[in-house]
């Protein structure tokens, strides 16, 4: 298929994929409306390490990283889940719980605490909890607290310390100022001892200093918890994702709605268009017809009378002109217009095709002889009180009686008259063979509109005594199958099938027919079939 046809098959069927797309993205919008939103929200728990050493290495790194994935676990266990669920109140305990939280890492050195509950302020109230009880319940934690107390016993002895180094260096400094003024030396003396004294007490003094400051320092290497943020109270829900429940319900829709039409354009085994027709039936595709549309009486129906400048007359005169070339306008020359079934449009096909060929300056007699659903009669608006079975009767009327003159110069009409209860004997009679001659000598073409070629042998029997035939094919309706044994038959009666007509094809399929721009004056139309006024 070209990408014509692909583009005619989008074009077709666009209406059903809207249709598909639309109501299951409604659908899709409805069920998200039943669906409890759903809010999260989270906190950061650190795992840290104090380390006086500018020198932080790649082991100490990952050491922090696997205390972190040691929370993570810790923070699922059921004495931690207990004490949040027993402290906020969550319905359903700490089993409950255990779903809607989620702990983990990323491989670093935070701890990432997520809630998910119907209630906003539920789910951050878990959040804070949850990070602080696992804050509480870390061996971190007890280490922390014992290294708080040492810190603030050595503070304690450090501040009275520096009370007595202080005291000790302003004693000194006394000492040394008395010694300068002494002039006795036995008083010198003493004072010379008791600066030494006092010296070796702040020097000792110093040295403990020294040494509480740097178990201090000791004191503050090794890891710590930390809350970096508390959770923020989400505004809006995580669930449901209504874009993306959209989003998912278009491709479903394009998808099914694909699908549909695949297996109705590659697996429907109707004719749909003159491609069809030439590749599976094997005959030539002798034209075209769309649709004919606003019908409100039968005449409508000849297109080629009330609508002469209309595309659809245009594709009728195609039509007439590839049956020209066929050799079917012999002198005195019969056309048999037949289907495989009622309904495809033959009786019109027949109308319009003797129409424009009267219409070329031909004498042209049309022949209803489809004696079981006669129909030209309603076309042409003309009484069948007498007709083609009055010719067998005993007092037969002359045959220019009986044809009825039409609106469109050279076209004459004869309809079937009473309905008689053996059509096909009377059609296989000499007398038919007699009146289709006496009908053949008073005109240039004679257009006969018979019965289906596979309901009954009435087109078998006038096909073999005409010049050709035409099979009529329902686009989208009319089988390749029933196609194919209506051509048989005809073929296997000895009737020469000049090809088929494909009718009420859709203006989609039309696109590439020339004659959709065309009228007879010459000029371009458009696709409404209009021309446009002179200036």
């Amino acid at each position: 298929m070209s990408l014509r046809s692909y583009l005619a098959i989008i074009v077709k069927w666009s209406w059903l994929a809207i249709l598909v797309t639309t109501g299951l993205v409604l659908v899709a919008y409805l069920y998200t409306t039943t669906l409890t939103p759903i809010y999260q929200t989270s906190t950061d728990v650190l795992v840290g390490r104090f380390d006086q050493s500018s020198d932080v290495n790649q082991n100490s790194a990952f050491l922090a990283s696997q205390v972190a994935q040691s929370h993570a676990l810790l923070a699922k266990q059921q004495p931690i889940l207990e004490a949040v669920a027993n402290e906020t109140g969550y319905p359903g305990g700490w089993q409950a719980l255990f779903f809607t939280a989620q702990v983990s890492t990323s491989g670093g050195q935070l701890v990432d605490i997520s809630v998910t509950d119907q209630n906003p302020a539920m789910a951050k109230r878990v959040a804070d909890a949850l990070a602080q009880e696992l804050i509480k319940q870390s061996p971190i934690n007890a280490q922390q607290q014992r290294s708080q107390e040492q810190r603030s016993f050595i503070e304690t002895q450090l501040t009275q310390l520096e009370s007595r180094i202080k005291k000790g260096q302003a004693d000194a400094i006394s000492l040394e100022a008395q010694s300068a003024l002494e002039n006795d030396p036995e008083q010198l003396g003493v004072l010379t001892e008791q600066l030494e004294k006092v010296e070796a007490r702040v020097e000792k003094w110093q040295q403990s200093y020294a040494d509480l400051s740097a178990l201090i320092t000791r004191q503050d290497s090794g890891s710590y918890l930390s809350i970096l943020a508390p959770a923020q109270l989400p505004s809006k829900p995580i669930s449901p994702n209504v874009q993306l429940y959209l989003i998912i319900a278009a491709m479903l829709g394009l998808i099914i709605s694909g699908a549909i039409i695949f297996a109705i354009e590659y697996l429907d085994e109707t004719v749909k268009d003159a491609n069809d027709a030439q590749t599976q039936l094997n005959v030539p595709t002798l034209g075209t017809i769309t649709r004919i549309q606003d019908i409100k009486r039968p005449a409508d129906q000849v297109v080629t009378i009330t609508q002469p400048r209309s595309p659809i007359s245009e594709a009728y005169r195609v039509l007439r002109t590839n049956l020209r070339f066929s050799g079917i306008e012999n002198p005195n020359g019969a056309l048999l217009v037949t289907s495989s079934g009622p309904g495809e449009g033959k009786s019109t096909t027949a109308a319009n095709l003797a129409t424009t060929i009267a219409q070329s300056g031909k004498r042209v007699i049309l022949l209803d002889c489809d004696l079981r659903r006669p129909s030209l009669q309603n076309l042409f608006n003309v009484s069948n009180d007498v007709g083609l079975t009055d010719l067998f009767l005993d007092d037969a009327p002359e045959l220019d009686r009986v044809l009825k003159p039409t609106a469109i110069p050279g076209l004459r009409l004869l309809t079937t008259g009473t309905i008689p209860p053996n059509p096909s004997e009377i059609l296989d009679s000499k007398r038919m063979t007699d009146i289709l001659s006496a009908l053949r000598s008073q005109s240039d073409m004679v257009v006969i509109d018979s019965s289906p070629a596979l309901l009954v042998a009435d087109a078998s029997i006038l096909g073999s005594r005409c010049s050709g035939a035409i099979l009529v094919v329902d686009s989208g309706k009319t089988r390749i199958d029933v196609a194919r044994r209506a051509l048989n038959t005809l073929k296997q009666a000895n009737v020469k099938v000049l090809g088929t007509v494909i009718n009420k094809l859709s203006t989609r399929r039309t696109a590439g027919y020339n004659y959709h721009y065309y009228n007879y004056y010459g000029g371009k139309t458009s696709k409404s079939g209009k021309t446009p006024k002179s200036a």
